[in-house]
């Protein structure tokens, strides 16, 4: 939100563009009128003020908010929200979180939110998509993925997280690095360097994205009991 908005052109105006140029026929005068009122859906004091401010007058928070505006004032089929939350505090983070929940259930709008933060991914989200190497290792319902994680990256990113329960405890981290581009093909299993539970097998063949019961995951050592993988050659 810091850099998104034009630094030069006050933020009414720049909600009201995106109107007249995916509106044919609206009027400035009934643009402004709804930029008004969805700057007021997302929670914004003093709208009719806020319309005539530059970004560098607003803060954090209220810049993603105008961003959030902007993004749901055309009443799109999808939003895409890329790190949505980046740089900024938890407090802010909880609020942003909680008006695109509400925006969601609004509008019904669908929203593919891009994150590294599985606790927010958590709070919005209802399916993931865990990635690594550019490819989908696992998918399905997010209280399952977080609970029960069956491939050993998902699994790590899971113990990774802080629990507030547990102080003192230190955190699991993921031996190794996430391989380069050039280093990357089709030979084998692309988290093989880094996993603990890595056979012969993951290290020639490409495991498939296996579907079953609403879940998906692309592991040949998929069954773990208790931290314990079922490996074999």
């Amino acid at each position: 939100p810091m850099t998104a908005l034009n630094p030069l052109i006050k933020v009414g105006k720049q909600v009201r563009e995106c109107l007249l140029t995916h509106q044919k026929g609206i009027s400035k005068k009934e643009a402004k009128s709804l930029v008004l009122e969805q700057l007021k859906s997302v929670g914004l004091p003093d709208v009719e003020d806020l319309y005539e401010c530059y970004p560098h007058q607003l803060s954090g928070g209220q810049r993603q908010r105008v961003m959030i505006a902007m993004a749901f004032i055309n009443n799109p089929a999808l939003l895409i929200a890329d790190e949505p939350t980046t740089a900024l505090d938890v407090t802010i983070q909880t609020q942003i979180m909680d008006l695109m929940r509400q925006m969601n259930k609004k509008t019904n709008t669908a929203i593919l939110l891009i994150s590294h933060d599985l606790g927010v991914v958590s709070r919005l989200c209802s399916r993931v998509y865990i990635m690594y190497a550019g490819r989908i290792v696992e998918s399905g319902p997010v209280d399952e993925i977080l609970t029960n994680p069956l491939h050993p990256y998902t699994k790590g990113l899971v113990e990774a997280i802080p629990d507030i329960t547990k102080r003192g405890k230190p955190l699991k981290a993921i031996p190794g690095s996430v391989p380069g581009l050039y280093a990357r093909n089709n030979t084998g299993c692309g988290f093989a360097e880094r996993c603990e539970y890595c056979t012969n097998k993951c290290q020639k063949e490409v495991p498939p994205l296996v579907q079953e019961d609403g879940r998906a995951v692309a592991c040949w050592n998929k069954n773990f009991d208790s931290g314990r993988g079922n490996t074999h050659d």
